[in-house]
């Protein structure tokens, strides 16, 4: 069977939907943490910026994590602005992409962390 490129686009956001649930609580709640800290003063980073700081477990999904950023439409939350190598040994030289966090980026992130903080406080 024949897809329009309608159907495959929504089939194609029905598996990457499927993908974005399989970040953690945990891990969405780190890399927000680390992007807010080393990208709150404009200045472009990438992936290995991140693997620098986070524990390997939750870079796993960090490519996830930042799709679903780059993806999100409102707010735009971060630009890409380049590329680098990345330091990944795994990555074998591959090129990751580097972003500049925006001010309505900043302002869901930090949303997002309140709202977590909210909903421990509830449970408590």
């Amino acid at each position: 069977m024949t897809m329009t490129p309608e159907q495959a686009r929504t089939e194609a956001n029905k598996q990457l939907a499927a993908l974005y649930a399989s970040v953690t609580d945990w891990d969405r709640a780190i890399l927000d943490q680390v992007v807010l800290a080393i990208a709150g003063d404009g200045q472009p980073f990438s992936m290995n910026d991140i693997r620098t700081i986070v524990p390997e477990d939750a870079c796993r999904n960090a490519g996830l994590y930042f799709h679903a950023l780059v993806n999100t439409e409102h707010p735009v939350i971060l630009q890409p602005v380049g590329e680098v190598r990345s330091i990944n040994k795994k990555a074998h030289g591959k090129k990751v992409n580097t972003y500049r966090l925006t001010v309505a980026g900043r302002e869901f992130l930090e949303d997002r962390q309140a709202a977590r903080i909210e909903q421990r406080r509830a449970a408590a």
